[in-house]
């Protein structure tokens, strides 16, 4: 049986396929995912501690993912992403819209 991919692989493949001119820029997504996950907090309303909570981390992880470091494992941002109810698509739509050359990432545009 196949494992299912997380949802960071699963983007990742899903930008691959769809938007071949992306696959270059698919290096240093740490600093994508930050401002995803801080703009999916800031409209939902969660302090980082209630996301921390939800995502099953710790605050202090909360703050690397949202500080833009590369260190964090895809699993962690999975749980992230799950906790802010981002769906593969979610997540690829909002990389685009900042590749686009949108760096302000709109809360309610995710």
């Amino acid at each position: 049986m196949k494992k299912n991919k997380n949802l960071l692989d699963m983007t990742t493949s899903m930008l691959k396929e769809g938007h071949s001119d992306l696959k270059a820029s698919l290096e240093g997504l740490a600093p994508v995912y930050a401002k995803i996950i801080f703009a999916r907090r800031m409209e939902f309303g969660y302090s980082q501690q209630e996301l921390a909570k939800k995502a099953n981390t710790g605050l202090k992880t909360i703050s690397r993912a949202e500080g833009g470091f590369d260190n964090l494992s895809t699993e962690t941002y999975d749980k992230i992403f799950h906790a802010l109810d981002l769906k593969v698509r979610d997540v690829a739509e909002a990389m685009i819209q900042l590749q686009s050359g949108d760096d302000e990432l709109a809360a309610t545009s995710v």
